[in-house]
């Protein structure tokens, strides 16, 4: 509904909100870190960010795929950083965690588990977590977890988690080869239509989910609704007859996942499904949405830019574990550890959820891993005055050759 209500101007207003919430969300993070008094760092900061990583593609998306970072920043500043943030703020990082945590499934369970390590870590070191922040941590994703059913109720009428979600899972299952295995031990089946297709099944989970026809074999199990359950009936069988190719093939497309963080993933002109919601539901945008350059033509070379995005990511989230190793051997960049961990269990997290439960893609990636280049700016910004104190080594003196007078 948010989204409809910028369609009066094509939708701009949603993308400057976007943008106006992705400067405040950095900008707090600076004024917590003590960089409020240096403008010059929040320019050139999102500058970086704005040239070099993800960040403004998410931003100018109608997707939920922005809000994940950013709610992982909003949870950051609560848990770790509150005695900087004043009432109003702190209320608008909550209604931010919370829209992020309704928007998307792994968004969520990312910020689920934040809290956790955070509630964890707090009987470690108490001085470092804010007790409040878990409260309000908490109570954000059970607001975000609220909103997410009164929107399935109010929209789809079904009081339910997400229908269809299991979908998603699947098609992983169908590209790792344990689909396709379970229908070669099983079939013929009649209680199972995919058994007509065990030979022809797509090798590739986004062709299984998004380039069929009415014929495809995700279409004749009734597509997200899968009515008969073919589609958990299998996904729990073969968990069960095949733990092992599960645990190995989960592993892999994590590991895979953590390293897919390319920019771009996604933004396609055939997003039919799109331009159908926009003529059902905004007719007046209808002008602008078939004038527009991602439909006739690619917004850009993304494959040209991810030489710069995707090195820089790589490097950035390398990099991690050496702020942390910094933190814990300095008191004074305690809050740059904070940071870090933060970024990098996110980082972590999204990787394993999505790389489980959805496959690999860019996409996914993407939408996170902009914060490993803001981490490395405010660690840089943290070392500059520390340079100095490190060991210099000692210079020998340049012997003078004396001079050689001439007869």
């Amino acid at each position: 509904m948010a989204i409809a209500g910028g369609s009066f101007a094509n939708f701009w207003p949603v993308v400057i909100v976007q943008a106006a919430l992705s400067v405040w969300v950095i900008a707090l993070v600076l004024r917590a870190h003590g960089f409020a008094g240096r403008p010059l760092l929040l320019v050139t900061l999102t500058a970086v960010l704005a040239a070099a990583t993800s960040l403004p593609w998410l931003a100018g998306q109608l997707m939920p795929d922005l809000f994940s970072g950013l709610a992982v920043l909003a949870l950051y500043l609560l848990l770790f950083r509150a005695a900087a943030l004043g009432r109003r703020e702190k209320i608008g990082l909550v209604a931010l965690i919370a829209v992020a945590g309704a928007s998307h499934n792994a968004t969520l369970i990312v910020l689920a588990g934040l809290v956790l390590a955070a509630a964890l870590f707090f009987f470690v070191r108490t001085e470092l977590v804010a007790r409040a922040g878990i409260v309000q941590g908490a109570g954000a994703l059970l607001l975000g977890a609220a909103l997410l059913l009164a929107a399935n109720v109010t929209v789809g009428k079904e009081f339910a988690w997400t229908p269809g979600g299991t979908s998603f899972l699947f098609s992983r299952l169908v590209q790792d080869g344990i689909v396709a295995r379970w229908l070669a031990d099983h079939c013929p089946d009649k209680h199972f239509k995919l058994c007509n297709f065990r030979k022809t099944l797509p090798q590739n989970g986004d062709d299984f989910l998004w380039h069929g026809n009415e014929k495809s074999p995700f279409a004749q199990i009734g597509y997200f609704w899968d009515k008969r359950g073919e589609m958990a009936a299998i996904t729990v069988d073969s968990l069960r007859l095949y733990p092992g190719m599960h645990a190995a093939t989960a592993l892999r497309s994590s590991a895979l996942q953590l390293v897919k963080v390319g920019t771009g993933d996604g933004i396609v002109y055939n997003v039919w499904g799109a331009y159908g919601e926009i003529e059902r539901l905004t007719p007046q945008a209808v002008p602008a949405a078939y004038a527009a350059r991602q439909r006739s033509e690619p917004v850009v070379d993304f494959a040209q830019l991810n030489l710069l995005h995707v090195p820089l990511a790589w490097l950035s989230m390398a990099l991690i574990p050496l702020w942390l190793f910094f933190a814990f051997r300095r008191r004074e960049l305690e809050p740059l550890g904070a940071l870090a961990a933060t970024v990098g269990l996110a980082l972590l997290g999204n990787a394993l959820i999505c790389g489980v439960f959805s496959g690999p893609h860019d996409r996914y990636g993407a939408r996170l891993v902009w914060m490993a280049p803001f981490l490395l700016v405010i660690a840089l910004a943290y070392l500059a005055p520390l340079l100095q104190w490190l060991p210099r080594p000692a210079l020998r003196p340049v012997p003078v050759r004396p001079e050689i007078k001439s007869g």
